[in-house]
């Protein structure tokens, strides 16, 4: 006896559900677009999202030796405290590999910087970054040209990345050519390498070797382990744990600098770095993962709510196919023949969806990279992606058509031939929670939204004690470190500037401190503290608007005062000086006398109280420049002298600046990010949510024709019957508002606690919100609820 299965039944069922879906879509044109649009938005922002995320894992992964790679860190006692920094001195790398056989090799880095390139008549500035040579064998570069293992062999070898190369030669091979750093430093090119990656700590275009780089400034060689200025990397032997080696590298220190033999360090895993970078007294307290978790939940938040979006969207249109679905029960149909078709008719929505998504992510990817300013691309070639993206389809359209089609199928066929469908009662409850949840997510990312607005106005208006409008900065390079004092007074007498002054660097970045300070009433221990400093020359307080309480400016007319050094208020507080000017304290190993006091300015963190701080003449550290425009000019006008006044000085150096204003507002990068994409995603969210909104108000309103039909009989008003039906979903947001401002107090009150200067949990804010959400409410709802209102009652009660 044989068996004969025929598949055509099967063939013809699926064509069949495929047919009878595609017709539903194409007769429910509006809630078609709606669904497959309301979906397909939110799967697009969580596919980004999720992109975002996975960027943010995967960074610095690439490296073939990841598990072996470690980062030397520092901890350092301050004032009670235990800071934890990056910055190595330049002997450790060498002690390390002499000292622990567990070490394959260590690197040092400095930190990159733009260095002027010049190649025939062709000048540029490209980022350059130094390293020693084990620096290649320790992490992963493509090489195009050259060999990665005499790369930096020779001293005088640079390695350019491919957009390096490109930017000097063009399309040439530039191994073997000679170009020249800084117009007087020729270094050949050896090798050229593919970009780095955009997910990799490391961003430079140029890498030179260690002696290139103390070459070009000598008093890195001479550096000892008091000058912690330097990156260090380390990569393991293979087998050696963390755990073993870690303890042996806390004496270390001690050994090679009694005098700070309070300093120790500690390995890191590198790639952990990235996410994990923040540490409380030697603890690490989490770091970039805190927003890399935030987005996982924003993606996962708004792919649910689309979905519940879909859900609603799907059910409020039942009523209409509740006789297609008794009939069929009638002539046979089992229920799970019925699941499946309506689930085939999800799925096929989630597929239109998910291609309508890609489309969205092609023009939206740029906009949400300028935005997150990482240039992240679709990986078309990972199967992998396509994997993962395809299976999040197929749960979402699962997911999302799983309660209409239990609920399509659980119509009983005598009921709906008769035209009774399940009461209002129990199909609205459902609903409403899933709405609910909807209005929950946004609220929760209105008041979020708002919260961060107002914590980052909050610290813009903290007064940073210095003048940063009008302010412009740049490089000290070249030859105009000798001629400054000329160009200085060219551009006043020009009327571009009202003063100019050289620093150590810029003033928005406290990224220098020192120790072994002595002062008089000094107490054990003290001199072990480190306080923030920044060298400079003349003019400096005019320039830069600081606000002097006592003494004042370093001056031309008093040699003496190349010896001299200006304190802030928090270090005359930590010194407990109460007559601080004339005061001989020793800063870098010499007696330095007091001339004068400043205000507190904002240098570091503007979260953060201001630190103390030491402004000292010393010439050799100059490094920048700063300008104070003139401000009864037009600022291009200035600019225009000023870049004419820079050629005529320094001809070989590209005139740039930066403002300083501009600069500082960086520090708020992180706080404006997330503000972006909150008020970004806060109206994603309010928009799947208020279609999720119209499609229960949509539902409802056919649910209850009749009785709006037999209320409009009693003459109940066109009002009247608006206010009836909006009022269960005006408590619905309500219920809504009271769920998500409990949630928000809590998260919010817990961030706003990460700053020790941070706005308050207003009233008012919570109030605004509801008003929000109410308006909204009301808007997407009167449309159903006034359209019921109009429908004549003779349509509705005709079967009666």
């Amino acid at each position: 006896m044989r068996l004969v299965i025929n598949s055509k039944p099967a063939n013809y069922m699926l064509k069949n559900y495929l047919k009878i879906a595609w017709r539903n879509l194409l007769k429910n044109k509006l809630y078609s677009v709606i669904n497959i649009g309301g979906l397909a938005i939110g799967m697009a922002i969580s596919f980004m999202l999720l992109l975002y995320v996975y960027n943010e894992f995967s960074f610095d992964k690439f490296n073939a030796n990841n598990d072996r790679l470690y980062r030397v860190m520092r901890n350092q006692p301050s004032n009670g405290e235990i800071g934890t920094g990056t910055a190595t001195p330049v002997p450790l790398a060498p002690s390390l590999v002499k000292d622990f056989p567990e070490i394959d090799k260590a690197a040092r880095t400095n930190w990159p910087y733009d260095f002027l390139v010049n190649y025939k008549d062709k000048a540029l500035k490209i980022n350059t970054m130094a390293a020693d040579a084990s620096f290649l064998d320790m992490f992963s570069f493509d090489f195009i040209y050259g060999d990665k293992h005499t790369a930096l062999s020779d001293p005088s070898s640079v390695v350019l990345t491919q957009s390096g190369a490109k930017a000097i030669f063009g399309n040439l091979n530039p191994v073997g050519q000679v170009i020249k750093f800084n117009s007087q430093y020729p270094l050949k090119v050896s090798a050229v390498i593919k970009d780095n990656p955009q997910n990799s700590t490391f961003s430079f275009n140029a890498l030179m070797s260690w002696q290139a780089c103390e070459a070009e400034q000598p008093w890195i060689k001479t550096s000892g382990w008091g000058n912690y200025s330097f990156q260090t990397y380390v990569m393991l032997k293979p087998g050696v744990q963390l755990a073993a080696i870690n303890p042996k590298l806390k004496s270390l220190i001690a050994h090679y600098d009694p005098q700070n033999k309070e300093n120790t360090l500690f390995l890191y895993a590198f790639a952990r770095f990235h996410l994990y970078s923040d540490f409380k007294n030697g603890v690490n307290v989490g770091g970039g993962i805190d927003y890399v978790r935030l987005f996982l939940f924003l993606a996962i938040g708004i792919l649910i709510i689309a979905c519940i979006n879909f859900m609603n969207l799907s059910t409020a249109r039942s009523e209409r196919r509740a006789r297609e679905v008794g009939v069929r029960k009638a002539v046979g149909a089992r229920r799970f023949a019925i699941v499946q078709q309506f689930l085939g008719e999800s799925l096929l929505m989630a597929f239109l969806a998910f291609i309508f998504s890609l489309i969205l992510m092609r023009l939206l990817l740029p906009v949400f990279n300028d935005i997150i300013n990482i240039q992240l691309v679709l990986p078309y070639s990972n199967l992998w992606a396509w994997i993962v993206a395809l299976g999040v389809t197929i749960f979402t359209g699962l997911i999302a058509g799983s309660y209409p089609a239990l609920f399509l199928s659980s119509f009983k066929p005598v009921k709906v031939l008769k035209g009774q469908l399940i009461t209002t009662k129990t199909t609205i409850r459902p609903r409403q929670v899933l709405v609910v949840i909807q209005f929950t997510f946004a609220i929760c990312l209105i008041l979020s939204s708002l919260f961060i607005y107002k914590q980052i106005n909050y610290i813009k208006d903290r007064p940073v004690g210095y003048d940063k409008n009008g302010l412009i900065e740049m490089s000290l390079e070249g030859s105009l470190d000798k001629k400054f004092e000329s160009f200085r007074l060219e551009a006043i007498n020009a009327g571009a500037i009202t003063d100019g002054a050289i620093t150590s660097g810029s003033i928005t970045n406290n990224g220098s401190s020192s120790w072994g300070i002595t002062w008089p009433g000094q107490l054990p221990g003290e001199d072990k503290l480190p306080i923030d400093q920044i060298a400079v020359t003349y003019h400096f307080i005019n320039t830069y608007g600081l606000t002097l309480t006592q003494g004042r400016d370093f001056a031309i007319d008093r040699p003496s005062d190349t010896a001299g050094i200006i304190l802030n208020e928090a270090v005359v507080k930590l010194m407990r000086l109460k007559e601080p000017l004339g005061q001989s304290i020793k800063w870098q190993g010499t007696s330095r006398t007091v001339v004068g006091v400043v205000n507190n300015f904002v240098w570091g963190s503007p979260y953060e109280p201001v630190k103390p701080a030491i402004i000292g003449y010393i010439k050799d550290w100059a490094g920048g420049i700063g300008l104070r425009l003139n401000p009864n000019a037009p600022v291009s006008k200035s600019l225009s002298t000023l870049q004419t006044l820079y050629k005529k000085y320094n001809p070989e150096y590209p005139f740039e600046y930066k403002f300083t204003d501009e600069r500082f507002s960086r520090k708020f990068g992180t706080e404006k990010l997330l503000g972006t994409m909150a008020v970004g995603f806060t109206c994603l969210a309010i928009v799947i949510s208020c279609l999720g909104l119209f499609g229960l108000a949509s539902f409802s309103a056919e649910q209850r024709r009749k009785e709006i039909g037999i209320r409009k009989v009693l003459g109940a008003s066109t009002g009247n019957l608006w206010f009836k039906l909006s009022q269960e979903f005006i408590k619905l947001v309500l219920i809504s508002f009271l769920i998500g401002s409990i949630i928000s107090w809590y998260n919010i009150e817990k961030w706003l606690t990460k700053y020790t200067y941070h706005t308050s949990l207003s009233i008012w804010v919570f109030a605004a919100t509801m008003i929000i959400s109410l308006m909204i409410c009301l808007v997407t709802v009167s449309w159903q609820a006034i359209k019921a209102s109009w429908t004549n009652p003779v349509h509705s009660l005709r079967s009666e």
